[in-house]
């Protein structure tokens, strides 16, 4: 039998961009921050990998919203993390968030003002979406409005890898799974 994955493009700017944005932001980040503490940065491209801080909280992230389920906790890939690294440098080329095609790997994509948002708030967006999903077996509904969610505690994902891009004063996220989940008719847990 063959199976189908999703990707959850129709529902990656539900990360960045949801009700009630404004000016790029969603409403209740950021709000009322001192202006003097909001960094603003003109470079018109840059991408790179994460620090090593960044990628421990990424991948402790993950593992506790993994744990909340039942599920296995990742281990930090170096292959799905250049991968995330090339799509990145892409991304930020642009400044625009869709998916690479054919890469192997489930991703997660996350676009927010720089300097409101870090790479956590990339994750805790994805685990938001918790709320629409109860571990019913997946269906393109369910993974427009819950396939970031479904794909961080995807049973069979076992490496993570993620990496920023920076363009116009915004911040991308990409992560990257392996194996890959999102399987239309299967659960995530």
């Amino acid at each position: 039998m063959k199976k189908m994955m999703i990707l959850t493009g129709l529902s990656l700017l539900l990360g960045c961009y949801g009700p009630g944005v404004e000016s790029g932001r969603q409403s209740g980040y950021g709000d009322g921050l001192p202006a003097s503490s909001v960094r603003t940065v003109t470079t018109a491209v840059m991408a790179g990998s994460l620090s090593e801080d960044e990628r421990q909280g990424l991948l402790a992230y993950h593992n506790r919203v993994r744990a909340e389920v039942g599920t296995s906790p990742l281990r930090w890939s170096a292959d799905a993390s250049a991968q995330a690294e090339r799509w990145a440098r892409v991304l930020a080329k642009g400044c625009d968030i869709v998916h690479s095609q054919g890469s192997g790997f489930g991703e997660n994509l996350f676009m927010g003002t720089l300097g409101y948002y870090d790479v956590l708030d990339g994750a805790r967006s994805w685990q938001e979406e918790k709320r629409d999903y109860s571990g019913q077996p997946l269906t393109r509904s369910t993974a427009q409005v819950a396939g970031h969610y479904t794909q961080m505690v995807w049973h069979d994902t076992r490496e993570l890898g993620c990496a920023r891009s920076i363009c116009r004063d915004n911040m991308i996220l990409v992560c990257n799974y392996y194996p890959p989940g999102n399987y239309l008719g299967e659960r995530a847990y």
